[in-house]
């Protein structure tokens, strides 16, 4: 009966093992630790700074392209031959009120600049997404560090215990003549074994722990509770081969790359106008002698001055050799470019499929683990009942109790695993993994 408390008690643990000491409050879930993370985050801090930066800089562009720019300038002589005094008078000093807008440019318009600047604030805005699911991932790594650090002490303490309850029967049943020497110097061994195994598991937890509070700022020693359900996720499988096309059309690498290739084809295209007849309309206003500041002012024939120019242009270089050559290497970085993109995009579509392949092997192993766990325990009762009494052999029992350890190590290996499995397919899917 004692036997079987105590088995009782072990399976329990088991389920749900971890160090009995906790400082926070609420334990940490998944996604409240990443939420954490990112408010401490300073790297995140410093990708949503360069966001508001091309943000502005988008805005810049857009208000140079779209609108006229001015220009004011006082400007007043000092000293000349036909005056040869130093000299500052207010009479003297001229200014001028100018702007310009350029309507046209065959090679560089207002809306291709527009374009230009659109696409470098969607690439900012997509780098700061690409910076939180870094940051996501590397929080759940450390998250799930910790969860199996813990989980391993639970089962190195269980094991430990059930190590000593052995040496300890193997003890009285050398005392009373059923059990040999060599027995108990067995099991002596494999107790202080299982010593050394939760020395090593509290080690690995405490380097977990470090980890863990590094990304929320927190005290390197402070205590945390971490939990994740206990629920095996609700995947239905096969997966479908439908999610490849979702990854290409929403992976966040992928779109940056796309976004990096039509830059580059607004580039490549204003430089092989460049080379050709070159159209430009602008519009000019101009006025002088402002009369601010007390200094002269008025108003003439030609002032203000305003007016509409065109000018057409063609650098040919060398007998057009220069601009066949500039066009031809334009043509070829562009050529690059896109080929580059159809190689990382058949290269997505193989992760997501092979994603799929292992996280369908991931659920089945972890199903199978939930057996053999339940099936070992049920083992393990039945022989320290039996070994009680005399009856198995120290070589049954020893081998039933390395397998339950080993069964409910890979159990938690396999919950980290596929936990982290879909974290990773839905970062290929072009999913916010911290939502």
């Amino acid at each position: 009966m004692k036997n079987k408390t105590i088995l009782r008690l072990c399976a329990a643990a088991l389920l749900s093992a971890a160090p009995s000491a906790r400082v926070s409050a609420e334990p940490f879930t998944p996604k409240a630790y990443i939420k954490t993370v990112f408010d401490a985050s300073l790297s995140l801090r410093k990708a949503e700074e360069s966001f508001k930066q091309a943000e502005n800089s988008y805005k810049a562009a857009v208000l140079d392209a779209a609108l006229p720019s001015f220009s004011f300038s006082m400007s007043d002589s000092f000293y000349d031959d036909q005056d040869r005094s130093l000299r500052l008078k207010q009479a003297e000093v001229s200014s001028s009120l100018s702007a310009s807008w350029n309507l046209y440019d065959s090679a560089s318009s207002p809306v291709r600049r527009i374009k230009i600047a659109r696409l470098d604030y969607e690439s900012a805005r997509l780098s700061l997404l690409i910076a939180r699911q870094n940051e996501a991932v590397k929080a759940l790594n450390r998250f799930y560090a910790l969860y199996s650090a813990q989980r391993r002490i639970g089962t190195a303490q269980i094991n430990l215990a059930s190590r000593e309850r052995q040496y300890k029967d193997t003890n009285e049943q050398f005392e009373s003549g059923t059990r040999s020497r060599i027995e108990v110097t067995q099991s002596e061994g494999d107790k202080l074994q299982s010593e050394l195994a939760l020395a090593q598991a509290e080690t690995a937890e405490r380097k977990a722990l470090m980890a863990f509070n590094e990304l929320i700022n927190a005290e390197p020693e402070v205590q945390q509770a971490v939990e994740v359900s206990t629920l095996p996720a609700d995947i239905k499988l096969p997966l479908p081969k439908e999610d490849a096309a979702k990854a290409l059309e929403n992976n966040f690498s992928l779109r940056g790359q796309k976004l990096s290739l039509e830059k580059t084809r607004l580039s490549s295209r204003s430089g092989i106008l460049a080379n050709y007849p070159r159209l430009k309309l602008d519009a000019a206003w101009r006025k002088t002698a402002l009369g601010i500041l007390g200094t002269q002012g008025g108003s003439g024939n030609g002032n203000p001055a305003y007016g509409l120019g065109a000018s057409l242009s063609f650098p040919f270089g060398f007998l057009g050799v220069q601009n066949s050559l500039e066009t031809s290497v334009l043509e070829a970085e562009l050529r690059s470019a896109e080929l580059e993109i159809a190689n990382s995009a058949r290269a997505l579509k193989t992760s997501v499929l092979s994603a799929q392949k292992d996280i369908e092997l991931q659920v089945k192993s972890r199903q199978l683990l939930e057996f053999q766990v339940k099936a070992q325990k049920d083992t393990m009762d039945n022989l320290l009942t039996e070994y009680s009494l005399g009856g198995a052999s120290f070589l049954q029992l020893d081998s039933s109790q390395t397998k339950l350890l080993d069964s409910s190590n890979s159990q938690i290996t396999a919950v980290t695993d596929l936990d982290l499995a879909l974290a990773d397919y839905k970062a290929l899917l072009g999913e916010k993994i911290w939502e």
